[in-house]
């Protein structure tokens, strides 16, 4: 009967437990860097909006406090594979300039207890990280298209397919205020959310009589803002493309967001 050797049962666990997170994870994957390959203990992927986040993952089944150096390794695999977050996981404790060494960096020294009680804090602000970068991108897209000259910026207003800007606003360009104005509102969202001001509040991008739905949880409000998000792209990219016709703009939202609203409505 085999034995399976500690280092690698706690490699499994570990893996195992980001897979439960949520993330897509391999144990022991070979992973090209710009400047050579690296052999990676835990790989884990998640895909947000389109993005994709990796994290690489040291796991160091030993008898004694990690030393700083094998930190610094792990930095400079981070680096040339591009990775968004390094962690080193370890019963036994850091040697205080392995902890050092991991100042103002996007390592993370910790333990599977330590973990399983920050994790929640730690994917929610990643995942929040990148639905306002994506919010801020484009805001500053719709922004930039007053600033095409006047008959490209008048094509792309005529293939404008959205909702309805402010009821004090006329015209397509003020209706692309209101898509840019519930994006901002989503932002605001986030970061209530991220201070736990809770419940936060979503602006459906087609409002009916003024009405604003309260979220309660993350789960909700990344749901509701990476389907908004993902709607507002579309509208972007369907003004940008030439040839385009205008089209009902809920054909450009996500189905599973459109049935939501639709639920809550009916109720």
């Amino acid at each position: 009967m085999s034995i399976t050797p500690e280092w690698q049962s706690y490699e499994h666990k570990v893996s195992s437990f980001l897979s439960e997170l949520g993330f897509e994870t391999r144990v022991k994957e070979t992973i090209d860097g710009a400047r050579g390959r690296h052999d990676i203990d835990v790989s884990a992927r998640m895909r947000v909006i389109g993005i994709d986040i990796l994290w690489v993952i040291e796991c160091k089944a030993w008898n004694r406090a990690i030393p700083k150096e094998r930190i610094l390794t792990l930095q400079s695999i981070v680096n040339d594979v591009g990775a968004d977050r390094g962690f080193v996981f370890s019963e036994k404790g850091f040697q205080s300039g392995a902890i050092r060494a991991t100042e103002n960096t996007n390592l993370t020294l910790t333990s599977l207890e330590d973990f399983r009680l920050e994790f929640k804090d730690e994917i929610r602000a990643t995942k929040a990280r990148i639905l306002d970068e994506r919010i801020a991108t484009l805001v500053q897209a719709f922004s930039a298209i007053w600033d095409l000259a006047r008959e490209e910026r008048d094509a792309a207003f005529s293939r404008y397919s959205g909702p309805p800007g402010f009821d004090f606003l006329e015209g397509k360009p003020s209706a692309v205020i209101g898509v840019t104005s519930h994006l901002s509102h989503m932002r605001a969202s986030l970061e209530n959310a991220r201070f736990n001001r809770w419940p936060v509040a979503f602006f459906p991008l087609d409002l009916v009589d003024g009405e604003v739905f309260d979220v309660s949880d993350w789960e909700g409000l990344q749901f509701v803002a990476e389907n908004t998000i993902i709607t507002c792209q579309r509208i972007y990219d369907h003004m940008m493309t030439p040839g385009e016709s205008p089209v009902d703009w809920k054909t450009l939202q996500p189905p599973e967001l459109t049935s939501l609203l639709s639920a809550i409505r009916d109720k």
